[in-house]
């Protein structure tokens, strides 16, 4: 049996490049899956929220510009709560799809 070192110390440095750039090609590849699911799931959300939005726009600016225990803020939180069909932190809600 013949061992030549020349074969073993390429053998081994093809081994030790080799490995680190598939690995950080897979993890590259399923980054960009992952990415890509995440733009699909996040046109869906801004759909939602956007259409939310359209329907308490009104009432959240009415809620945040009237006085409290105005008829103006009663008026606008019914409305809110017709949309979301119930009582909701009014505030958030319009924090997180209006303003």
């Amino acid at each position: 049996m013949n061992i030549d070192i020349n074969s073993i110390v390429r053998s081994a440095a093809v081994v030790i490049v080799g490995l680190p750039l598939a690995l950080s090609s897979s993890s590259l590849i399923n980054s960009a899956a992952s990415a890509a699911r995440n733009a699909q799931g996040s046109a869906v959300v801004l759909e939602v929220k956007q259409e939310y939005a359209g329907q308490i726009a009104k009432a959240c600016y009415g809620y945040a510009l009237s006085k409290d225990d105005s008829k103006l803020e009663r008026e606008s939180k019914t409305a809110i709560d017709e949309v979301f069909g119930g009582e909701v932190n009014y505030q958030q809600v319009c924090n997180a799809l209006v303003f």
